[in-house]
């Protein structure tokens, strides 16, 4: 069976590819994450698909069309733990194809190919889980900071209709935060504890929605849980998903919910 065989939201902290830093609410990430991993395997897929929230756009909608991709990166944030490296392959056919489809439904977009281009660490981290010996291509797809939810939507709807008719099987991965407020101060995983109580409390009730398959609730709840939970890019990563999995009525599977600096980070399988 070709198309979209499985879906993941998964956070993109660099933490998570030094496990040894990893205790306490951290490491049942770390746990999730190699689950997670399990399940990507078992689905065999022909290419991977991810949005990263971390790989910010301005001017619409990029594609990474570059053919291979490799080098080292340091997060701006977390530099003290270390260079991570990377290497992949871009699925450039099934890229082209998602970007037109994109462009036919109204959307500005781009394919973006020259040498030395940033990847963000969300990207990086989530295929170190999910593509370790990069043995499968990938498509890349930028966060418009100015999309709005039916954008994203579009945007899903069209990376779906591109898998389709590529005949491929594909995993896509929404690389995002749940509640996006960090602590401003030194943390350590076992002292780490959510931003607000309040943003645990409309987190757990957006997770309860979907892990109940109540998906068309929790969108209706999406504007509300924006304003009190701020999750990151304002679910834009998540808007994506499910546009591209047509709003499922089935039940998500949560691997792990904790928090991870203050923010809320979630393993969620479809």
């Amino acid at each position: 069976m070709s198309g979209v065989v499985k879906a993941l939201m998964v956070p993109g902290f660099p933490h998570l590819v030094f496990p040894a830093v990893c205790s306490g609410p951290w490491q049942s990430v770390v746990t999730a994450m190699r689950q997670a991993a399990r399940q990507v395997e078992e689905a065999k897929p022909d290419v991977l698909v991810l949005y990263s929230a971390q790989w910010m756009s301005v001017l619409g909608h990029s594609f990474q069309y570059a053919a291979s991709l490799s080098g080292l990166h340091v997060d701006e944030n977390w530099h003290d733990l270390g260079a991570l490296p990377f290497a992949f392959d871009v699925d450039r056919p099934l890229t082209a194809q998602a970007e037109a489809l994109a462009r036919q439904a109204g959307l500005a977009t781009r394919l973006v190919d020259y040498e030395g281009f940033p990847i963000d660490t969300g990207t990086i981290v989530a295929l170190r889980y999910f593509n370790p010996n990069h043995r499968l291509p990938v498509v890349l797809v930028s966060a418009n900071i100015y999309a709005s939810p039916e954008d994203c939507l579009k945007l899903g709807q069209a990376m779906a209709q591109a898998v389709e008719a590529s005949g491929k099987r594909a995993v896509l991965i929404n690389c995002s935060l749940l509640s996006h407020q960090f602590l401003n101060e030194a943390v350590t995983p076992d002292g780490d504890r959510f931003s607000s109580p309040q943003a645990d409390v409309w987190n757990q009730r957006f997770l309860s929605l979907l892990q109940q398959g109540k998906t068309q609730e929790a969108l209706a709840l999406a504007p509300d849980y924006i304003e009190h939970a701020q999750p990151e890019m304002n679910l834009k990563g998540f808007y994506w998903m499910m546009g591209a999995l047509q709003t499922p009525d089935r039940p998500a599977e949560m691997l792990a919910y904790a928090p991870f600096w203050g923010t809320g980070a979630v393993v969620l399988s479809y």
